[in-house]
């Protein structure tokens, strides 16, 4: 029996169908269900809604409407690359705000207030790069676990030794091509052609069909959204921000001394 993704856990020892309709319950509808049948959590519901709608109201809907950002947007509408770009743009409008806010603080002295600005500017700049850089290195690896759980939901156990070595070719035929300065066009195996290509997937129904592909399209965000995450909560704070403060602090400190010995001197 052909074996094929599961909707939900409830489900998970079960065929994906069995001849019934598959459940496709959506974050929103749960979250809904269980306010409903919460009385605990309303009055912390109804301040969460409360809250979300200010800032959706004086802050989100500004920034969505902001013109350069609806031409960025529709720039990009077609890039591949569109979940980073989205990551982007939220890490630098929270490192803008930052900025902003350290700019304006009257609380503190001038010096202080440009080099942690600079030092917030520079860390985002660093960060971004590395994420948009460590991302497309583990993109080869990844591809090799998302071949496996391809062939887990069309119950193919050689579907990736097949992936593999249709990649290894193509890896040899690169290498080939640039020692002998030669022009080829050589593509690497696409995993997502190769499902369509799949006689047991051509088998599923058209509901089942597109969520496996959904499925497929959710491991690319899925390996994004752990590089992303990795870079700007993790290696950031552990990794930039601290010597980053570091050094601001040795400049302030000579800046000091330096400031202290042309007083000495007059």
């Amino acid at each position: 029996m052909l074996v094929t993704p599961v909707s939900n856990y409830s489900n998970c020892r079960k065929p994906y169908f069995s001849g019934g309709k598959i459940p496709y319950d959506s974050v929103e509808r749960i979250i809904s269900e269980n306010k409903k049948e919460s009385t605990f959590f309303k009055p912390f519901n109804a301040f969460y809604d409360k809250v979300t709608d200010k800032i959706a109201d004086k802050f989100t809907s500004r920034i969505i409407e902001w013109e350069p950002l609806i031409r960025l947007a529709d720039k990009f509408k077609d890039s591949k690359n569109l979940f980073q770009h989205c990551l982007t743009v939220g890490s630098a409008i929270t490192s803008g705000l930052y900025m902003q806010r350290t700019y304006t603080n009257k609380n503190m002295d001038r010096d202080r207030r440009n080099t942690l600005v600079v030092n917030q500017g520079l860390t985002f700049l660093v960060s971004t790069a590395g994420a948009y850089g460590l991302d497309k290195y583990v993109k080869g690896g990844w591809n090799n676990i998302t071949a496996r759980f391809a062939g887990h939901l069309i119950n193919d156990s050689e579907f990736y030794t097949n992936f593999k070595q249709q990649k290894e070719k193509a890896v040899k035929l690169l290498k080939e091509a640039k020692k002998n300065k030669t022009k080829a066009e050589i593509k690497m195996p696409n995993i997502t052609k190769m499902i369509k290509a799949h006689d047991n997937f051509k088998s599923l129904k058209a509901e089942d069909a597109k969520y496996t592909l959904n499925l497929l399209k959710g491991m690319r965000l899925l390996r994004t959204m752990i590089v992303f995450g990795f870079i700007y909560r993790f290696f950031v704070p552990v990794a930039v921000t601290k010597p980053a403060n570091k050094l601001c602090e040795m400049y302030l400190e000579h800046k000091k001394k330096k400031d202290n010995s042309k007083v000495l001197e007059k």
